[in-house]
């Protein structure tokens, strides 16, 4: 994690109502190239045709381009491209699938990173859905503490389906963000 990423992380948990009104400045050319890193490999290209071998190739004049347009406001998110993919074992049907382009994958990875730095701090900490370093085997993990270590009669609802497993978010910390990073 970069520092700049710890330092807002930091902020976030030690004062839960400062809000962060500038973040634009934190998609530079260094930070794209950190994030490229914890990219999946094996996702497929985009509309643009793409793949991550290609955007890989140029990846030190992309991630510039990308800085530059994001500076000029000029940044728009590409059509995702969309792809109709079988429902899991046992089901029938298809289900649509968007798949971005290499580099709006990328920009959208690194905004999820920095978001991810400011509201982190207020999920509960039982709270397991889309969380990074949590998993619904996780949740079924402490629900199973939760029954057979602590006092209690009843679970109320457990909803694992599909191993979807919703999240509580403890408050809100209201959002006047950087126009650039919600287009």
């Amino acid at each position: 994690m970069s520092t700049q990423l710890a330092q807002i992380t930091k902020k976030a948990e030690l004062d839960r109502k400062v809000r962060f009104t500038s973040l634009a400045h934190l998609l530079t050319p260094e930070f794209l190239k950190e994030t490229w890193g914890t990219i999946n490999r094996h996702g497929a290209g985009g509309v643009d045709g793409e793949s991550v071998e290609q955007f890989e190739s140029e990846l030190e004049l992309r991630v510039q381009e990308i800085c530059a347009r994001l500076k000029a406001g000029a940044y728009r998110a590409p059509p995702v491209r969309r792809v109709d993919i079988p429902k899991g074992p046992g089901k029938t049907g298809t289900r649509p699938l968007g798949i971005p382009t290499v580099a709006d994958r990328l920009l959208q990875k690194a905004v999820a990173r920095i978001l991810e730095a400011i509201f982190e701090a207020d999920f509960c900490d039982a709270s397991y859905g889309y969380r990074p370093g949590r998993s619904p085997h996780h949740a079924l993990r402490a629900l199973r503490e939760q029954i057979v270590t602590k006092k209690g009669s009843y679970v109320f609802e457990a909803d694992i389906r599909d191993t979807s497993i919703m999240f509580v978010i403890r408050g809100y910390r209201g959002w006047s963000g950087s126009a650039s990073l919600i287009r």
